[in-house]
């Protein structure tokens, strides 16, 4: 397993684990097959003995539903140290570690009020993203962190940086990285270069 891969992964299931429980839990399948291939490279890799992977669907409001994949306990380990602690082992891929946080908590989107790229992380633990945002205004600028109106927390990267941020994450094709995440890019900037026209 290549350290890239590693430190994406990582950044992940940190960002996509529900607190106190072996599992994570997303709204996208696509992204959750991905990452239990990850998944299963990393058990290989440490020698952790093979456990079926499942894919339980539980659904949520309207006809939206949430993909559920439970972590052996030898990678919960990996993941339960602090986030300050994860990025100070992971610090010479960190560009992948905040790539798989980002698809593990964060949104990408087209921001029409600024017909740029919007940026953001979530969580429902108000230190842990306090610790993720310290981390990442050292690099590029970030908001204020703000309550949602279900109680999570939020912040976003700021507008005049979120162009450079995508690049940061995304600017190499070979990175590991979520292949709906990158065509998401790809439909924001297509939306940047059609409203400048």
């Amino acid at each position: 397993m290549r350290p890239e891969q590693e430190a994406y992964l990582i950044g992940f299931l940190h960002a996509a684990r529900v607190p106190g429980h072996p599992t994570i839990r997303h709204r996208d399948r696509e992204v959750m097959e991905e990452t239990a291939v990850l998944l299963d490279l990393a058990c290989r890799y440490r020698k952790i003995p093979h456990v079926r992977l499942h894919h339980p669907e539980r659904p949520l409001h309207g006809t939206q539903t949430e993909v559920i994949l439970t972590l052996p306990e030898e990678i919960l380990r990996e993941i339960d140290p602090p986030l300050p602690a994860v990025f100070d082992r992971y610090r010479p891929d960190q560009p992948h570690l905040e790539r798989g946080i980002l698809e593990g908590c964060g949104t990408l989107c087209y921001k029409k009020s600024t017909r740029g790229i919007g940026i953001s992380f979530t969580s429902f633990d108000p230190e842990w993203l306090s610790a993720l945002r310290d981390e990442i205004r050292k690099h590029h600028p970030c908001g204020p962190i703000a309550e949602t109106a279900r109680g999570s927390r939020w912040f976003s990267i700021e507008d005049e940086a979120t162009r450079s941020y995508a690049d940061r994450l995304y600017g190499d094709p070979a990175a590991p990285h979520s292949r709906t995440r990158r065509r998401k890019l790809r439909r924001v900037l297509g939306q940047i270069g059609a409203s400048a026209t």
